[in-house]
């Protein structure tokens, strides 16, 4: 469950729906934020960012630790995605390009690749549904943020104004059945965001992930080469296990 939420922490809001919002469990605030931030990403063509994650991991039911890592991730409209993954417990890069999607694991040097054919929100939802893979980003184009974050909240408030590296952040949180989570999104200018985090109540001690964006460029220019994936000379190519 929280590998899945891992990153559809990234940009939540990009792939819901109009109707994601209003719902009566929503406090009004919360409503015009996240419709503001819709609006936005919506409006996008591009997106390059950089952050820092952690998450803590349960040991024995008695105590949990704390890593960490880093998320490079970019996207270009329609069909052009890549990420780079640098965490304590694994280095991957994954991406989506001219109709197909790769993810290399640096620690084992493989790689596999598959048919990626369609829209990104197409994409996604397939490699989902075909591989069990839920891809850096990969979740706010299938919809399904939605379904766990709006849709399944018991009730979505505003916290009010919070700072995030010293960036002045609405503040929204969510409560689930079995998670809660909080998101911060920059008050002035553009309604970008700045800080995601997951709680998971279902799992002793209620370990934590979080996603803190120290780099944002909408609209960026993206370099092709970006995109393309280069096989290391003694790189190993596998298949994936469906």
């Amino acid at each position: 469950m929280r590998r899945l939420l891992n990153f559809i922490s990234f940009i939540i809001c990009f792939g819901l729906s109009s109707a994601a919002f209003g719902q009566s469990h929503m406090d009004a605030e919360a409503d015009d934020v996240l419709k503001a931030v819709q609006t936005y990403m919506s409006g996008l063509d591009s997106l390059l960012v950089q952050a820092d994650v952690a998450e803590d991991s349960v040991y024995g039911d008695t105590h949990k630790l704390q890593f960490g890592g880093t998320l490079k991730l970019g996207i270009q409209r329609p069909a052009q995605f890549f990420a780079v993954y640098h965490s304590d417990f694994e280095n991957r890069r994954m991406y989506v390009n001219g109709g197909s999607f790769t993810v290399f694991d640096e620690d084992v040097n493989v790689y596999a690749e598959a048919s990626a054919q369609g829209s990104l929100n197409e994409v996604f939802d397939r490699l989902h549904a075909d591989f069990g893979i839920n891809s850096p980003g990969g979740e706010l184009f299938g919809g399904n943020a939605y379904e766990l974050l709006v849709k399944k909240a018991s009730k979505v408030i505003y916290v009010g104004v919070s700072q995030v590296n010293g960036t002045a952040c609405h503040h929204i949180a969510g409560v689930l059945e079995n998670m809660d989570w909080q998101l911060w999104v920059q008050k002035d200018g553009d309604p970008q965001l700045c800080k995601y985090l997951v709680t998971d109540r279902d799992v002793p001690m209620a370990p934590q992930f979080s996603i803190t964006f120290r780099k944002w460029v909408a609209n960026a220019d993206i370099s092709a080469e970006s995109f393309e994936f280069q096989a290391p000379a003694d790189a190993e190519a596998i298949e994936f296990v469906r």
